[in-house]
Parts: structure tokens; C-alpha cells; sequence
């Protein structure tokens, strides 16, 4: 009777176990650097536009008037990084963004990127 329970319990046990654990992947990582002008605003388009994408800053620059995603009808709701600088700020900023895809809604995210953003403002 026990190896009956056992041989019939344990697949069911091991579905559940499986079902139950989730993927864990480490993010995808890029760099972007780039040149920009104090005055100018520079534009990072993420190309996640969907219900079930995200974008967020994960680190958020230090020195900066503007420092936002941006996801309306003037982006024609792409998610879009803007970034400008304080008036006289030069030097050496740092933004990271992280953009999650993959979600059917029920689900968490199965793609996540951090993108590194290095922007050296001139004058």
C-alpha cells in the first residue's frame, strides 16, 4: 500500500514542485555612451511600447533639470528616456534604466534589460 501511495504521490509531488519554481535569469546588460551639448536633451527610445512592458530608472542621474521616461502621445506611447542637464553642469552623468518584456499579463516579465546610460556633457 505505501509504495502504491509513494509511486503514485511522487510524480504529482515533483509537477507541483516544478511548476511552482520560478526561472530566475540574470538581466541582459548594455552600454550606451554619448556626447551632449548642456543645452541639448538627450532622447533614449526603449522601444517597449506594449500593456504588459515596462521601463523604469533604476538609478537616477544626479545632475539634471530633466530625468525622465516619458510614455504619452507625443512619444506615440513608446517609453522614452529624456535627460538634461543643470544649467552649467559639465562632466560625466550616469543613468541606468530597466526595461522588462515578455509578460502575457498573467505572468511576471521574461526579458529584463538594464541599460547603462554614460552621458559626458559639454558645453
Amino acid at each position: 500500500m505505501t509504495m502504491k501511495v509513494i509511486k503514485y504521490l511522487l510524480p504529482i509531488l515533483l509537477i507541483c514542485f516544478f511548476m511552482a519554481c520560478e526561472i530566475s535569469t540574470e538581466p541582459e546588460i548594455y552600454d550606451v555612451d554619448a556626447t551632449i551639448k548642456t543645452s541639448e536633451i538627450y532622447e533614449y527610445h526603449t522601444g517597449i511600447s506594449g500593456d504588459e512592458e515596462g521601463a523604469a530608472i533604476k538609478t537616477q542621474a544626479k545632475n539634471f533639470e530633466i530625468s525622465e521616461i516619458l510614455r504619452n502621445a507625443s512619444t506615440n506611447f513608446e517609453a522614452v528616456y529624456r535627460y538634461k542637464s543643470n544649467t552649467g553642469f559639465v562632466g560625466l552623468e550616469y543613468v541606468e534604466l530597466e526595461l522588462k518584456t515578455g509578460s502575457d499579463g498573467a505572468s511576471p516579465p521574461k526579458n529584463i534589460k538594464n541599460i547603462k546610460i554614460a552621458l559626458q556633457v559639454t558645453k
